[in-house]
């Protein structure tokens, strides 16, 4: 229809279809509480939306609150808050903490330590450390310049040093008031006299081991101490008190530690104390562990869930242990001082250490020792040859070594002259069966040990000067095939100063010397046999003198 301004009239809206009716059972029969909505009450309030099933559209001022994570509170204006940032703290970070570049770690100047970065948003929070990582005043430092150096000879504008001295002061006193620590020293190396040196003369050596780190900080003896002996003996309160002194800059460790392929506990020390860090079993396998921690400048320091890096090592190493082996030591050996100690002291001398330490016995020794004469002791001073010492190197010799060393001493009924090296191997696994070593090596390797033992083992005569090795290992050429069964050479162990006699040639010497030999040889088997019964498979089973035989 048009309306009187030729306008057509708009349609009117049609009128809403009634609601279906909802079944008496779906009607709640309860209030619903907080923000949920009925089903009913949902139908009613369209809220302009274009179906009557819509849910509701909350006003802009009736949301709901944000909640979660990362979500801040509102003011009553719908604005959030301004953040208030703390520039005492920032200051504080730029100051104290610096990034170890191509790491994911920083140094915290004010702990002294080196944390993650993750850790430290979590003591500073991950705001403020947003901030301190964009800042350009932030110090980035290369992990070549975190180092240890107790010299302080390192730039500290460009370095940072992980070392700041000493928290312990000496307390000045008189020599006498420590006499009670060295009478505890000269207790635990009671058993160390010897023809060539007195019990004085080891103390001596170990006060000057001692004495000179703290003389000289950053000072390294290329040397080691073993304290080893019964329980109880006092091997402990002596180092606890040199641990002591040294503060943070000390440790103790044992096994588990030092197998952990995870050693930042040998980061920052100068003195590590091994509390029996080697076991039976695990004799060689630790042995060359043990030589780089002593001898070493530079070792890796590998903290769990960090980057390896390098540190100069520093670290003098003590080894306490109540085991009667507990190292294996070489023959030649440079690296290690020995001390057996002997039984626990009966009287009241380890109540009167107790009573030292507790009126600052521990800063008196400190003083003591800071003011000990070395003399012309350095880093390079070899340790003296203990009657321990050689103990622990006889009990970590190899059957062929041990075997050579008797033989070379004298303690075997085999005499030493020009023998083929299948003797020598025949005369060893004799020995074998007597000393009861159940897996003597094959002749090739028996051979190639023993020729190292004694070419390594160093002589002098009385104005010092070196002497050849006792054996000379070598093969001979035979021109008399006919004599020696068509053998044209012979394997020889040819004694120091021994060669052919006047007129006869190398190789008939040594033939000679050989056949004679067999019979020293058939003399040992006979000798070496429970009660000196008969050699087995030789004629001399029925009894009497051993034959000579002729296998050259």
């Amino acid at each position: 229809m048009v309306d009187d301004a030729g306008t057509p009239d708009e349609p009117s809206a049609p009128a809403p279809a009634p609601a279906p009716a909802v079944p008496p059972a779906a009607e709640p029969n309860t209030p619903v509480d907080g923000n949920v909505v009925s089903l009913g009450d949902a139908k009613k309030k369209k809220a302009g939306s274009a179906s009557a099933g819509s849910p509701p559209t909350p006003s802009k001022r009736e949301s709901a609150p944000e909640t979660g994570k990362g979500k801040k509170a509102k003011d009553d204006d719908g604005k959030r808050p301004e953040k208030v940032i703390d520039w005492g703290k920032y200051n504080t970070l730029i100051e104290k903490f610096a990034l170890i570049y191509g790491t994911d770690t920083v140094w915290d100047g004010g702990t002294r330590t080196i944390m993650k970065i993750s850790n430290m948003a979590h003591a500073h929070g991950s705001d403020m450390v947003r901030m301190w990582k964009a800042s350009e005043n932030r110090r980035t430092v290369m992990p070549s310049d975190v180092v240890f150096d107790p010299t302080n000879t390192c730039d500290p504008r460009r370095c940072i040093n992980l070392y700041d001295g000493f928290a312990m002061e000496p307390k000045k006193c008189k020599p006498a008031e420590v006499e009670v620590m060295l009478e505890l020293l000269r207790h635990l190396c009671g058993n160390c006299a010897t023809v060539d040196q007195s019990i004085e003369a080891v103390m001596h050596w170990v006060l000057c081991w001692l004495a000179l780190p703290l003389q000289r900080p950053g000072a390294k003896p290329r040397s080691a101490l073993v304290f080893h002996g019964p329980q109880g003996t006092g091997k402990n309160l002596f180092f606890d008190v040199i641990r002591s002194v040294y503060g943070k800059y000390g440790v103790m460790v044992g096994q588990t530690q030092l197998e952990d392929k995870f050693n930042d506990w040998l980061s920052a020390k100068l003195l590590v104390i091994g509390n029996e860090v080697v076991t039976r079993q695990e004799l060689y396998h630790n042995k060359n562990i043990l030589k780089w921690v002593i001898t070493e400048e530079l070792i890796p320091i590998r903290p769990m869930q960090q980057v390896t890096r390098w540190e100069r090592n520093h670290a003098n190493v003590v080894f306490l242990s109540n085991e009667s082996q507990p190292l294996v030591l070489e023959d030649n050996d440079r690296r290690y001082l020995v001390v057996y100690t002997p039984s626990a002291e009966d009287g009241n001398l380890y109540g009167r250490v107790a009573a030292f330490l507790a009126d600052d016995g521990a800063a008196k020794f400190l003083y003591f020792l800071q003011r000990y004469d070395v003399g012309d002791f350095g880093e390079h001073t070899k340790p003296l040859m203990t009657a321990a010492k050689a103990d622990l190197i006889e009990l970590g010799m190899r059957p062929a070594e041990r075997f050579m060393y008797e033989w070379l001493q004298g303690f075997l009924p085999l005499p030493m002259r020009v023998c083929s090296a299948e003797q020598l191997y025949r005369a060893f696994r004799r020995w074998c069966d007597q000393s009861g070593e159940r897996y003597p090596p094959p002749r090739a390797t028996f051979t190639k040990n023993a020729e190292r033992y004694v070419v390594e083992r160093l002589e002098r005569d009385a104005t010092g000067a070196r002497l050849p090795p006792r054996l000379t290992y070598k093969v001979v050429q035979l021109k008399d095939t006919e004599k020696t069964n068509g053998r044209k050479a012979v394997r020889c162990w040819l004694p120091r100063g021994t060669g052919p006699r006047e007129g006869a040639t190398e190789g008939e010497w040594a033939a000679e010397s050989v056949e004679a030999f067999e019979k020293s040889l058939n003399r040992f088997f006979y000798a070496s046999r429970e009660g000196g019964g008969p050699v087995p498979g030789t004629s001399n089973e029925g009894g009497g003198e051993p034959p000579v035989t002729r296998d050259a």
